[in-house]
């Protein structure tokens, strides 16, 4: 569950991007934020994984602060929220699987993940995600030799080898699994 409590967000130059925003998403709900171009809906998403922080109030992760969240706990409660950006924040210069690995990397310590040791059993989770998105033949490929669709894709099974229990797709994007 997701749960907005009187959450406002004010930037440095005094804009108002939320103003005592009081949402509840329940375990299992499908949500749409629909708007215009600048209405804020990719910042009401940063929020929720705290890529942005709120001005007031505060933000519930299943029962959780994340809003006071911090070091290890915070990143806990990261781990399970995947997020799959508008422009895909791919590592383009990597390949494919290492892309989706990434998904991985909140489970690991960072020395490990830096060295590219992944256990097998997230080798096979990132296969896969790979798979459900059809592009399992592309995982040795570079990010950037894809077009933008398979890159999409990508980002999709990054966010799904992430064994997220909340995904925030910041983009209309169709998803069949």
């Amino acid at each position: 569950m997701i749960e907005f409590r009187n959450v406002t967000k004010i930037y440095p130059n005094g804009t108002i991007g939320l103003s005592n925003v009081n949402v509840k998403i329940n375990d299992g709900e499908f949500v749409v934020i629909v708007g215009l171009s600048g209405a804020v809906k990719s910042m009401f998403l940063r929020c929720i994984n705290r890529l942005h922080d709120i001005s007031e109030g505060e933000i519930l992760i299943g029962g959780k602060s994340i809003t006071l969240a911090k070091g290890k706990e915070l990143r806990k409660i990261r781990r399970n929220i995947g997020m799959i950006f508008q422009n895909f924040n791919l590592v383009t210069r990597s390949s494919v699987l290492k892309n989706v690995l990434s998904g991985r990397v909140g489970y690991h310590s960072t020395v490990r993940t830096l060295l590219g040791w992944f256990p097998k059993e997230d080798l096979e989770l990132a296969f896969n995600a790979l798979a459900r998105v059809n592009i399992k033949e592309k995982a040795n490929s570079r990010a950037d030799e894809l077009s933008g669709g398979q890159q999409q894709r990508v980002s999709i099974a990054r966010a799904l080898a992430q064994e997220a229990k909340i995904i925030l797709a910041d983009e209309p994007l169709l998803l069949i699994l």
